[in-house]
């Protein structure tokens, strides 16, 4: 099999011919636990892990299947283009492709790819009652958007993953939305590995971006949606109805305002 940390597959879009990870990523992408959750923040390179797993599945797993899902098509079809484009966009892994016809992709009903030594990865749609994902057996199952997975598709999707076979692994990657939900529940129990990471790993992060977001996300870095997307935290549990960040945020705290001095003084 070949570890993920020494497949680096030529990307003809990086100038060096080939994609390096960043220091915080080396140790969570090679992570070997069976069942794993990504709970970061936004652009932190989960999406490409996944693609950097499913160009070494070949590799490493002839004759099995690797399964990449996500709650809807406008989550799944960039993520396999994505693959594809990886795939297409290097040599070892074209010389892995059938050479007549389609090259082993269908895309139709959904998409999937199989290689010469018989391994797959298949692509597959919950849908609402979560009948999508039935009847797929695979060593290797990527949840994209964890977050808007629907409650049929996570109790459909468990049986699934083959434990039995060496290296079986389900990784299920979200930013959470604050809801007490499948992916809230799955990131508390100690049966999975968490990785948390922030948007702070990034090294494009610098302190204007830090500014402008904590504006964007509600003018505080306690705020629900700051939490979420920064730092990649549940924070408190969410209403759309009732934002307690936007209230405070309307909240005179100024206890030397002349509103609070005079007005309110007074009132009371």
């Amino acid at each position: 099999g070949i570890d993920l940390a020494e497949f680096m597959f030529l990307n003809e879009a990086n100038p060096h011919g080939r994609y390096r990870l960043y220091d915080y990523q080396w140790p969570w992408w090679n992570d070997d636990s069976e069942q794993q959750i990504d709970q970061s923040g936004r652009n932190l390179g989960k999406s490409w892990g996944v693609q950097c797993r499913a160009c070494a599945f070949p590799f490493s797993y002839p004759e099995q299947d690797m399964l990449l899902t996500a709650p809807e098509l406008n989550h799944l079809k960039p993520l396999v283009d994505a693959v594809e484009s990886r795939i297409f966009g290097s040599r070892i892994m074209t010389e892995m492709l059938p050479t007549k016809g389609a090259r082993g992709i269908n895309r139709q009903p959904q998409w999937q790819i199989t290689f010469l030594n018989g391994a797959k990865i298949v692509s597959r749609l919950p849908n609402k009652d979560g009948k999508g994902v039935k009847g797929q057996h695979v060593v290797k199952l990527e949840i994209d958007e964890g977050q808007d997975y629907p409650l049929a598709g996570w109790i459909e999707i468990v049986e699934c993953l083959n434990k039995g076979v060496e290296g079986a692994q389900w990784r299920i990657h979200g930013v959470s939305r604050g809801v007490r939900d499948k992916f809230y529940e799955y990131s508390q129990s100690r049966d999975w590995v968490v990785h948390g990471k922030m948007a702070m790993n990034r090294p494009s992060w610098w302190s204007k971006e830090r500014d402008q977001k904590e504006m964007t996300y509600g003018g505080s870095r306690q705020a629900p949606d700051y939490k979420r997307n920064i730092y990649g935290e549940h924070g408190d549990a969410t209403n759309p109805l009732f934002v307690l960040a936007r209230l405070m945020a309307c909240v005179d705290q100024d206890m030397g305002s002349e509103y609070n001095a005079d007005i309110y003084s007074e009132a009371k």
